[in-house]
């Protein structure tokens, strides 16, 4: 496995870049290469816990895809597999640079054939691989440790002076560019699945092959830059080669060059068993064609995922000016590199029990949020055409998860788990907070001429059992100048009187009667309103226009019965089917549960694929909510596919249904709230609330990339 992640990185990144490098940052070339090395740390780190967690084929795009969910997971998967298969293929074609030396060649045939080689080692297996990989990594650091230990006498002091001839927006441009140079490190976690003790040769693998790296690639360009003239360095795209003959002469050259042809080669190979399992792994998650899950009877390595890689890997070498697209994988390489953090960030906060690693990264989360900072910085030093590239990536992976993978994959994610455990803890808070409160101060009840005497007494039923009492004021506004309205009545009075708490009645002659609600509401620092929501009918409309208006523009909670009245109540069912329940709602169901002596039945629906383990979250957080409430409950949560259908099938027998009504900025779509309340047989109570009715924007943005 050592072998495998130092060959991935030994290649084009120190035999061809170091004097592309040179021209943009002079000697300081020699910093930016341990720049780049400190900056991929963090992701060895990460990925090293991740990958003995999980080890299984797939690497990174496994690790976002379950952290982040299908859709992060689709881009990482794609963009990684492009990337790789980008800088195979310019790994090969750049072996054309270093044959020269010996003789005239086409560099793309010659990058072919190897190509089409390194395709059929790839079948046979991926341990006699591993042992082909394992003899040329040798060969190569057996050269490199050479030349440093020969070349360091011949380096002149002078040629580092001055040290920062790009300055330091030069130093970050090319610590950008030579980042691909240690790219490969974290391939190991792509074949997972196929390694020998997982959980001590992963991580073991990953650093020892970083520290190595770290230190060898700045002596070998200190060499390099202090035996090279300046003027011919920057202009070399074989620097190895042009400073062997500094001070080997031309045995040098051949040594140099044969040792490049090697690591290229190593390189290509690499890539390319690293960047066919994450389609294989694509495959086995519904995300691409299932024919990629084909795997050798005898060699056991995915040998559809293989044929396809070569390919790709084969047109990119023949069609493709490798040089730029090599600089566009080393800043998707920096974009998934933040990716990683974040997906281990989401499975540590998540708290899931199946995440157990073997090996836990140090200084979490902090090494994680400087392996974010230090990506993304690098990431706007690599000019306009890779970043560019880099989102246009992101938009491949979206387009193919939207028009294949969407479809197919229903997971969740553990970032998503993580979001939903945070604001289920808080919630729970909330709402037990919220029923050990003394009860609403003003209520304010809103009668229109279609409320019927039955509808209007149970709205006061409702308020006597919600307001606060000792202090508490219930507000009875009618705009029916015909009628002095059925509420309040005598017994309500009385009532309220045994509470402490004042009614008053008011007519309002106002025309723009949402307008007068409103204006009330404010005036009077009302804090809940109750009203009637009748049936869509002809001549209700306008009444349902300025009631879903006043929904979404009062400065305080709301409730809108539906149906009919009140009956006897024993059994109030709270509906749920996306995230934590709003704590006002929960509130409202409790306090009249409380009032009369009836049990609360938690309901939620997920998703028809949802896991048992997350079918027993919900059925836990039912449990906690119903800790913080005064009156017995339990819990109902049931997977379905027809969401209005099982939701009014769960109610059955209650007698009262509390359930969250959304906002109508938009009437576009069709109200899923109301549709539920018409399905179920009970009167319906649609809360809405202005302080939980929705995520924030930026929660709202995390949720749509990791659903």
């Amino acid at each position: 496995m050592l072998a495998l992640s130092i060959g991935a990185m030994i290649g084009s990144g120190i035999f061809v870049l170091p004097g592309l490098a040179f021209d943009i940052a002079g000697p300081a070339v020699v910093l930016a290469y341990f720049l780049a090395g400190v900056v991929v740390v963090p992701a060895v780190f990460s990925m090293a816990e991740m990958a003995t967690a999980m080890p299984e084929a797939g690497g990174t795009y496994l690790y976002i895809d379950r952290a982040m969910g299908p859709l992060m997971g689709t881009i990482a998967g794609i963009g990684v597999w492009f990337a790789l298969t980008f800088k195979g293929a310019f790994a090969l074609v750049g072996l054309g640079a270093y044959l020269s030396v010996f003789f005239s060649t086409d560099g793309r045939l010659v990058g072919l054939g190897v190509a089409i080689g390194l395709v059929v080692l790839n079948l046979v297996g991926v341990k006699q691989s591993a042992t082909f990989q394992a003899v040329l990594v040798a060969a190569v650091l057996l050269v490199l440790g050479g030349f440093v230990a020969v070349g360091i006498p011949a380096v002149d002091p002078e040629a580092f002076d001055p040290f920062l001839t790009g300055g330091i927006k030069g130093l970050f441009a090319a610590t950008g560019l030579v980042f691909v140079s240690y790219a490969g490190v974290t391939k190991i976690a792509s074949v997972a699945g196929e390694v020998d003790r997982p959980q001590r040769n992963m991580p073991l693998g990953m650093l020892l092959s970083i520290g190595l790296m770290i230190l060898l690639y700045p002596a070998v360009v200190g060499v390099i830059v202090g035996v090279t003239p300046p003027g011919e360095l920057a202009t070399s795209v074989t620097p190895m080669s042009t400073a062997a003959e500094q001070f080997l002469g031309r045995v040098g050259v051949f040594v140099i060059s044969a040792t490049a042809i090697l690591a290229l080669v190593s390189m290509g190979n690499a890539g390319l068993t690293a960047s066919a399992r994450y389609p294989f792994a694509m495959s086995r998650n519904k995300l691409a064609p299932q024919f990629l899950q084909r795997i050798g009877t005898r060699s056991g390595v995915p040998t559809a995922a293989v044929i396809a890689t070569g390919t790709v890997l084969a047109l990119l070498i023949l069609f493709v000016p490798i040089l730029e697209l090599a600089k566009l994988a080393s800043a998707f390489q920096l974009l998934v590199f933040a990716f990683v953090h974040l997906a281990l960030i989401a499975f540590r906060e998540s708290r899931l029990e199946w995440y157990q690693p073997t090996f836990r990264s140090p200084f979490y989360p902090w090494l994680q949020i400087f392996g974010i900072l230090a990506s993304l910085a690098l990431l706007t030093q690599m000019g306009l055409v890779a970043t560019i590239g880099a989102v246009l990536f992101i938009v491949a992976g979206l387009l193919w998860y939207r028009g294949f993978g969407q479809r197919r994959a229903s997971r969740e994610s553990a970032a998503r788990d993580a979001l939903r455990a945070r604001a289920q803890d808080r919630l729970v808070v909330e709402t037990g907070a919220s029923v050990a409160g003394p009860g609403r101060s003003h209520i304010l009840i809103a009668i229109r001429r279609p409320t019927r005497g039955g509808r209007q007494r149970t709205l006061m039923r409702l308020a006597l059992h919600l307001v606060q009492p000792g202090g508490g004021r219930i507000h009875v506004l009618h705009f029916d100048a015909e009628s002095p309205g059925d509420i309040p009545t005598r017994s309500d009075l009385e009532e309220a009187a045994a509470l402490g708490v004042d009614v008053t009645a008011e007519f309002s002659p106002e025309g723009n009667r949402r307008g007068a609600v409103h204006l009330y509401a404010v005036k009077n620092d009302v804090d809940l309103v109750l009203a009637d929501l009748p049936q869509e009918l002809r001549a209700t409309r306008h009444i349902i226009r300025d009631w879903r208006w006043l929904r979404d523009h009062l400065p305080c909670d709301s409730a809108f019965l539906r149906n009919r009245p009140l009956g006897a109540i024993d059994t109030i069912v709270i509906m749920g089917t996306g995230g934590p329940y709003d704590p006002v709602k929960i509130d409202l169901a409790a306090r009249v549960a409380d009032a009369e002596r009836a049990r609360i039945r938690f309901i939620h629906v997920a998703l028809e694929s949802a896991s048992e383990e997350q079918m027993a979250v919900i059925g836990d957080y039912h449990r906690r909510l119903g800790a913080a409430l005064t009156v017995p409950s339990d819990s109902w949560v049931e997977p379905a596919d027809d969401l209005v259908e099982t939701l009014t099938r769960l109610s059955r027998g209650a007698n009262l249904v509390v359930l969250g009504a959304p906002s109508h900025r938009f009437h576009l779509v069709t109200d899923l709230a109301d549709s539920i309340a018409e399905g179920v047989d009970c009167p319906a109570l649609l809360v809405h609330t202005p302080l939980h009715e929705r995520p924030s924007l930026r929660q709202r943005v995390i949720l749509r990339f990791i659903s």
